[in-house]
């Protein structure tokens, strides 16, 4: 898996920059955002994903870790792909797409080229709980996959635990680490203190 490429930036066109890493040269694919940087020269290094199909082989660059891991959770949302994914972030960058979902702004979202009102709503829904409280710092809002099904678990009909609640919890133990089971653990303690 290539998590990030590093080198001089060759070349910057309209959609995409071409990173000479000395012997190989990569073609990335990147927002509005990052193209703008490598333009600048402000980066010489993109994270990367990378995206293996039976015809190709494509790399999408970001000019950090945190918007590469919102265009993942775009991906994960149904009927965005790559390219559109792509597009949304180059409209909105990272901090105006989470305040867009954070206020439910279906708005905001239709008017990127390519995205209806069932698809903004789809995406509304989709990360609408994986985005915590908006820090203006480039800390990352997303919960990890762990963190996920700690969630699930605590807002299930079983537990019924609101999902602002449940997120908060969850937070109290960032950084550590613990497994899934224990992470439930350890945010029911802290729910059941508030009961």
């Amino acid at each position: 898996m290539i998590d990030a490429i590093r080198g001089e930036i060759a070349h910057v066109g309209t959609d995409h920059v071409v990173i000479d890493t000395g012997s190989v040269s990569y073609r990335v694919d990147c927002p509005t955002e990052t193209l703008r940087q490598c333009h600048d020269r402000q980066i010489d290094q993109v994270f990367v994903h990378l995206i293996v199909r039976e015809d190709s082989i494509q790399l999408y660059g970001f000019a950090s870790p945190e918007e590469r891991e919102l265009f993942r959770k775009l991906l994960g949302v149904g009927q965005v792909g790559p390219r559109l994914a792509l597009q949304i972030l180059s409209a909105l960058p990272r901090r105006a797409l989470i305040e867009a979902i954070a206020h439910n702004d279906v708005a905001r979202l239709t008017a990127v080229k390519g995205i209806g009102t069932k698809t903004a709503q789809r995406i509304l829904i989709d990360l609408r709980d994986k985005i915590g409280s908006i820090d203006p710092g480039p800390a990352d809002v997303f919960l990890t996959d762990s963190e996920e099904t700690a969630l699930r678990a605590l807002t299930s009909k079983a537990l019924g635990f609101s999902a602002r609640e449940a997120r908060h919890a969850i937070e109290q133990f960032r950084g550590e680490e613990i497994s899934t089971e224990e992470l439930i653990r350890r945010a029911l303690a802290i729910l059941g203190q508030g009961r």
